[in-house]
């Protein structure tokens, strides 16, 4: 993808259109969010641990600010449209299904797994 065809997807964000890089999605939400969604590398879901995912939410924080450094129009989305930004880490059930592990607002971490 050049990088014209991302800030091109990058302007859709806001119509809903969801943004897929690599291992990370980014998309609004009704209630006024920056949805930023990293998938976790972990293959079977036995093999979740906190400390693995908080490490790979770490890495997709770092992944979205270096994103946003290249990309001004991510900015210009949270900041025009009074979006709070919400980072979420997952696991992708072989393309069935997400399972939610845990998000962080403002620094707020909450877990959605027991492990």
């Amino acid at each position: 993808m050049t990088r014209k065809d991302i800030i091109e997807r990058i302007r859709l964000v806001t119509d809903g259109v969801p943004l897929k890089l690599d291992n990370l999605t980014i998309r609004t939400t009704s209630s006024g969010k920056l949805l930023i969604t990293g998938w976790t590398n972990t293959i079977n879901f036995e093999n979740i641990t906190k400390s693995k995912i908080l490490q790979e939410l770490d890495n997709l924080k770092k992944s979205y600010s270096e994103l946003a450094k290249s990309f001004e129009e991510l900015n210009d989305i949270v900041k025009n449209n009074g979006l709070t930004i919400e980072y979420n880490m997952a696991y992708d059930d072989a393309g069935k299904c997400g399972i939610g592990l845990c998000s962080e607002i403002d620094g707020k971490l909450e877990w959605y797994i027991e492990q």
